[in-house]
């Protein structure tokens, strides 16, 4: 692996214990520019590093212990359902296909990171009573998005989560994790044997990402979340940017 990837991995780790996502938007650039392994190998391989650093931060930061049991279960059921199809939505369509849907996605979301400050009183809201069958649907809706394009969605998780009930951005935070391992697990298991994966670039990159992650969970609360969600918003413009441009340059 060359050097940059090794001092981008653990940002990989870092924003998902921060914000609850972000790590497949800089995991499949990494893998598909660092390590050289084909689009759908490195959304497939993109999956199951967020399972394991999903999980990781999860458990740091005892997650379960603030859910909302119903609107998780239902969001959990629909993320299920759309995780399993969006998989193997992924596989019929082309990587050019693909490789666009990944750098608007990645785009869109710089732009939203770019405008919205995590402690705005948008992103909290009263805690009410679970809509189950909205909840269901969008839950499927953001699990296409993961089986499809192999990222955990988090970033389009947390606001939905709080326009569904959650009451604020940290314990948004928390569902999303729970949520990201759920559907990034089922994803995954839908590729595997069905493209190639290079398991030992994976590994180095999740411990890398891991160890990321301690340092994104040490930072929460020292830190205002503000700056680095603006730095990040500027990183993912550029890696959305050079995946657009890979795409229609293989057209």
């Amino acid at each position: 692996m060359s050097l940059w990837v090794i001092a981008l991995a653990p940002l990989i780790g870092m924003f998902l214990a921060m914000f609850g996502a972000g790590g497949g938007m800089l995991t499949i650039p990494l893998l598909a520019y660092g390590v050289g392994m084909p689009l759908k190998s490195a959304i497939a391989a993109s999956l199951w590093i967020i399972v394991v650093v999903s999980l990781m931060a999860l458990l740091r930061q005892r997650a379960w212990t603030q859910v909302q049991p119903k609107l998780l279960l239902y969001f959990m059921g629909g993320g299920v359902i759309g995780s399993w199809a969006g998989a193997h939505l992924g596989l019929a369509i082309s990587d050019i296909v693909q490789g666009v849907m990944f750098a608007l996605l990645v785009w869109f979301v710089a732009w939203w990171m770019y405008r919205q400050d995590s402690t705005d009183a948008s992103l909290r809201s009263q805690s009410r009573p679970c809509r189950c069958i909205l909840t269901l649907v969008v839950g499927a809706a953001l699990g296409v998005v993961t089986g499809v394009l192999g990222v955990g969605g988090g970033f389009l998780m947390v606001p939905a989560l709080i326009w569904l009930g959650v009451s604020d951005f940290k314990v948004a935070v928390s569902h999303s994790l729970i949520l990201i391992v759920i559907n990034a697990l089922v994803a995954g298991a839908t590729y595997l044997g069905r493209v190639e994966l290079a398991w030992q670039p994976m590994f180095w990159i999740t411990v890398l990402a891991a160890v990321g992650c301690l340092a994104g969970s040490a930072m929460m609360g020292r830190f205002t979340a503000a700056g680095l969600q603006k730095a990040f918003s500027l990183l993912l413009l550029l890696v959305g940017g050079i995946m657009l441009y890979d795409a229609i340059g293989t057209y």
